[in-house]
């Protein structure tokens, strides 16, 4: 059995990428994985017959280069015969066990960094500037692949390696723990739910949400927005709360913060519709498969979606939703609005939302994909240990 290892210095180790989805993935495939990142503290535990070590993260400066020789020495121990790392400091790892101790790595990237770093803090600038312009474009090469989770981020790393396969993010149908949903249903029984998922961030659309919520309210009373996930900006946090608690919208939205990922979908299927109202800035205009988007439709959740390309092609194909001008508060308004006013037409809209991950948009079409990644870097090494 290939032994595999995974290794993370920013996502948590129970990453729904990372693990829920690849290591799962791989694991059903017969590899023996692990899974090595940071962590609030040191944890050994074994999840669903998968290793996973969370290393305890330190503050400030010095703690990032602390934990990345931590990582090597744990990832050393392991003894994988391949280490699949996620962001530009695990890559740093990765290289390390790739040049002194010969093993093969794939480095998957999950974002846009050349985007992060134009509007990231001095120090995470200078490094990823060091990152994108020096080491990557050098180093690359040694990687055995390179996947990424998305067409455009695999366009500017074909010019670094000759094996660029795009994994899509698409969702996983089998990781989700629908036990108590009647609870969390007859939590909001008489109300039309409106759900994001997802960064608090302000180009998520998440105060134009609030907005519009609180104008659709008027004519329909029985509107109410959940948001689940975290602020990233304390600015921006105060910002939305103050818009809330100005308007006394406590009863129109409410803010869950970060829930455990198997209670994620009995909030969206508890709900009536899915909201994602992204800016057009350049990093989401360039995103090709918008995640959060397909979270929604895997629960059977029509959509209220920014008319970004990206976005209004999958509701245009899948008809499972309404698209509209994110900046415009008045535009999203009448959306939900007429949402709430249309219920045949949501729940064809449900159905076929159902439809289109059941056969183009599913984790287990792109599950097939990383496993074949993985196939194609094996045999020749398998070969060459049976010939000898």
């Amino acid at each position: 059995m290939i032994r595999v290892c995974m290794i993370t210095t920013d996502h948590p180790v129970l990453d729904t990428r990372i693990f829920y989805k690849e290591a799962l993935s791989l694991k059903k495939a017969g590899y023996d994985v692990w899974v090595v990142g940071g962590s609030n503290s040191y944890e050994h535990k074994m999840v669903r017959e998968i290793d996973v070590i969370g290393l305890k993260k330190g503050r400030g400066l010095i703690a990032n280069p602390i934990l990345w020789m931590a990582l090597a020495k744990e990832a050393t121990k392991v003894d994988a015969a391949i280490y699949h790392c996620h962001e530009p400091e695990s890559f740093l790892v990765a290289l390390y066990l790739r040049i002194f101790k010969g093993k093969m790595i794939i480095y998957d990237i999950h974002e846009y960094h050349l985007d992060i770093m134009r509007v990231a803090r001095i120090p995470l600038k200078i490094f990823l500037a060091f990152m994108l312009f020096l080491v990557e474009p050098l180093f690359c090469r040694y990687t055995c692949a390179i996947i990424t989770a998305d067409e455009g981020i695999s366009r500017r790393y074909a010019r670094f390696c000759d094996n660029v396969v795009s994994v899509f993010n698409f969702p996983t149908s089998d990781v989700f723990d629908r036990t108590d949903l009647q609870m969390v249903r007859g939590r909001y029984s008489g109300r039309f739910m409106v759900v994001y998922v997802g960064g608090m961030t302000e180009d998520r659309g998440i105060l134009e949400s609030i907005k519009a919520v609180h104008r659709a309210s008027i004519v329909h009373p029985e509107i109410k927005l959940l948001l689940i996930g975290g602020f990233r900006s304390p600015e921006f946090k105060n910002a939305c709360l103050e818009y809330i608690e100005r308007h006394q919208l406590h009863d129109k939205v409410e803010l869950l913060g970060h829930i455990p990922h198997d209670e994620v979908p009995k909030y969206i299927v508890a709900s009536d519709i899915g909201i994602a109202l992204f800016h057009p800035t350049k990093r989401l205009m360039k995103t090709s498969y918008p995640l959060k988007l397909f979270e929604y439709m895997i629960c059977g959740k029509p959509v209220i979606v920014s008319d970004l390309p990206a976005m209004k092609k999958v509701i245009e194909e899948a008809r499972c939703g309404l698209f509209v001008n994110p900046m415009d508060i008045e535009d999203v308004s009448r959306a939900i609005g007429y949402a709430v006013e249309h219920p045949e037409e949501l729940s064809a809209m449900s159905r076929r939302a159902k439809e289109a991950i059941n056969t183009k948009y599913n984790w287990e079409k792109m599950g097939k994909v990383l496993v074949e990644v993985y196939q194609k870097i094996c045999v020749p090494k398998t070969d060459i240990q049976k010939d000898a």
